[in-house]
């Protein structure tokens, strides 16, 4: 019985006990033992508090750290964003000042030598036909003449291109004198030797049927006669770098590096009638 009565009352019990513990600390005026109790208490906990201080700050630190590294972070992607933008628009900006100097040299051409001619852009390259054709973004509207000569600036200077073979609305497509199906009766510069440019569906052309006694050798120049109509006399085409004799022994054959590099021809000049009769073009 005195124990269930305790179990029941055991919190009235305690806080009784504390009061009458107070009371008696009081009466008998014992603060120095409160204080010394208080001062072991204390002892006893504060390695506790220091510790758990120290871990707060530590985690504060290492917070403060993260969003630090975390802001530098995105600063740094920030820059590195600005930077990919600077450097696209100074690309940019080259490939827009080498254009304009493009087409100043072709402007420049046209306005000195080439009146009537037709100025256009390059926009496509058949992939199954690299070195057979390109089109070019001038046509019918534009007045482009079916078969007309086809010139442009190289790094030498001026150089053919081809002859246009399709005429459309808005578009038309240069036959290359690179295409197999091509052929341009040229001279050998400076021994005057005529001969038949043959496209190979390669870098390089073919000059065939020149005279078994020609004195053609690596380094001569290779330029139109004009015979035909279509092509003036004396555009520039490319430099020998090799020369045979055929099998049966008649003809000696010339193979010859072009100054164009068909695939990256981006502006041409398409020559009208009379530019195609013109009887020298300078250089």
């Amino acid at each position: 019985m005195p124990t269930e009565f305790f179990h029941r009352n055991k919190a009235g019990l305690l806080l009784l006990g504390l009061l009458l513990f107070s009371f008696i600390c009081l009466a008998n005026r014992i603060d120095s033992y409160v204080i010394g109790l208080k001062s072991v208490v204390w002892y006893l906990i504060s390695p506790e508090v220091v510790y758990s201080g120290t871990y707060f700050n530590k985690l504060d630190s290492l917070k403060g750290r993260f969003f630090q590294l975390a802001r530098a972070e995105g600063e740094n992607y920030i820059l590195r964003q600005q930077n990919i933008k600077l450097a696209k628009r100074e690309l940019e900006r080259d490939v827009l000042r080498e254009e304009n100097k493009r087409l100043r040299v072709l402007l420049d051409l046209k306005e000195k030598q080439f009146n009537d001619s037709i100025s256009a852009e390059v926009i496509g390259h058949d992939v199954r036909e690299w070195f057979y054709a390109v089109i070019i973004n001038k046509g019918h509207q534009d007045q482009i003449p079916q078969t007309a000569a086809v010139v442009t600036r190289s790094h030498h200077g001026l150089a053919l291109v081809g002859r246009i073979a399709e005429v459309y609305d808005t578009t038309s497509k240069v036959l290359l004198i690179s295409d197999p199906i091509s052929a341009v009766t040229v001279s050998i510069d400076p021994i005057g030797d005529l001969g038949l440019l043959e496209g190979r569906n390669q870098p390089t052309v073919l000059v065939r049927y020149l005279p078994h006694r020609s004195k053609v050798s690596v380094g001569h120049e290779v330029k139109t006669v004009g015979l035909g109509g279509v092509f003036p006399p004396g555009i520039p085409i490319g430099m020998v770098k090799d020369v045979t004799v055929t099998s049966d022994g008649f003809f000696k054959e010339a193979t010859v590096e072009p100054y164009l590099d068909f695939g990256s021809i981006q502006e041409v000049l398409v020559l009208a009638r009379g530019d195609s009769a013109m009887v020298k073009v300078p250089q």
